[in-house]
């Protein structure tokens, strides 16, 4: 199952590649395999190293994904590339019913209704990722970043991957 990041810390680059920014601990950390090459520390599931924030080259925040589905913008959750679903959520009720979506009643929260449902990754021809700058950095990647266009998924990097030339993924 694969996860669509959203980021309570910031993105950011650095020379070649984008990793995962932990302010108060002044640290970058990675998932891919030869950060430990550059003087990471491999920390079992990730990979870490101290940064000074002069190294920095842009930074942002993946604020959240998104995907049309029955011509409503929803959120995306996570992938199950098993079973070839992914998990949507409407943030508006009328647009849920609309779409014929059964609600999932939560009794502990006011017996509020939420309307999500897993949906074939096939009915989803675009999802993409919606990325807010950081105060205090420089913001250089574009706003909106594609994962799926036009039915086509395109490369997914690892936090570390090195990028291509002019790449801002």
């Amino acid at each position: 199952m694969n996860r669509f990041r959203t980021s309570h810390y910031p993105i950011v680059r650095i020379e070649d590649r984008m990793y995962c920014y932990v302010e108060e601990l002044g640290v970058i950390i990675g998932n891919y395999p030869d950060l430990s090459s550059l003087g990471f520390e491999d920390m079992g599931n990730y990979f870490k190293r101290s940064v000074d924030e002069q190294e920095i080259e842009s930074a942002y925040r993946v604020y959240e994904n998104y995907t049309i589905y029955k011509g409503t913008q929803v959120r995306v959750g996570e992938y199950k590339k098993d079973t070839g679903e992914i998990f949507i959520m409407f943030d508006d009720e009328v647009a849920g019913k609309e779409a014929g979506i059964e609600p999932r009643i939560d009794y502990n929260d006011k017996c509020y209704h939420y309307y999500e449902t897993y949906v074939p990754e096939s009915e989803l021809m675009d999802i993409y990722e919606v990325r807010k700058p950081v105060k205090g950095f420089t913001f250089v990647s574009p706003e909106i970043v594609y994962h799926k266009k036009d039915g086509v998924w395109l490369p997914w990097h690892d936090l570390g991957t090195p990028l291509k030339e002019g790449e801002w993924i």
